[in-house]
Formats: C-alpha cells, sequence, structure tokens
C-alpha cells in the first residue's frame, strides 16, 4: 500500500489556521488520512478546466486538491468557506 506525502503550502496553511476550530480540525484530520487513501468515497473530482482536482465538503467548507500518483503525492491547493469565485485561484 502506498504511503502518500502531504504537500500544503504556507498560504493554504494559514487558510486552514483561519478557520473555526471545530472546522480546522475536522480538515486536518482529513487531510491526515488522504496520505492513506487520496481518493476517498466522500471525495468528488472536479470538471471542466479543474479535472484531475478533488474537494472534499466539511459542512459549509471545502478542502480542494490534486493527486499526483506517479509522484505519490497529494498538494492541498485551497481550503475554505466556497463562494462564488471559490475555484478561480487554483493552479
Amino acid at each position: 500500500m502506498k504511503v502518500y506525502q502531504i504537500d500544503i503550502a504556507r498560504s493554504v496553511r494559514r487558510q486552514i489556521e483561519a478557520l473555526p476550530g471545530n472546522i480546522r480540525q475536522r480538515i486536518k484530520r482529513e487531510i491526515a488520512k488522504l496520505a492513506f487513501n487520496p481518493r476517498p468515497e466522500n471525495a468528488k473530482e472536479l470538471r471542466g478546466s479543474l479535472t484531475g482536482r478533488y474537494k472534499i465538503r466539511l459542512d459549509h467548507y471545502w478542502l480542494v486538491y490534486r493527486v499526483d500518483d506517479d509522484a505519490v503525492i497529494v498538494v492541498i491547493l485551497k481550503a475554505g468557506m466556497k463562494h462564488d469565485r471559490f475555484y478561480d485561484d487554483l493552479e
């Protein structure tokens, strides 16, 4: 069984730390689980120009990430409350 490395940019760490305590802890737990299963049942693949990226919903908050199976890495792209332009600045 592969264990994926988790990559979280400093800006995303700040997004996570700015979340309410209970949501912050839930998101951190979800991120930790992604190392062992990068495509859990509750993750949905994004469509269109964002294909290859996944989202996990936690109440009104979203965790967005991409998986690189060749490098065995999960890159966390964004965490926060979803709004109209939530996906605009994803890489």
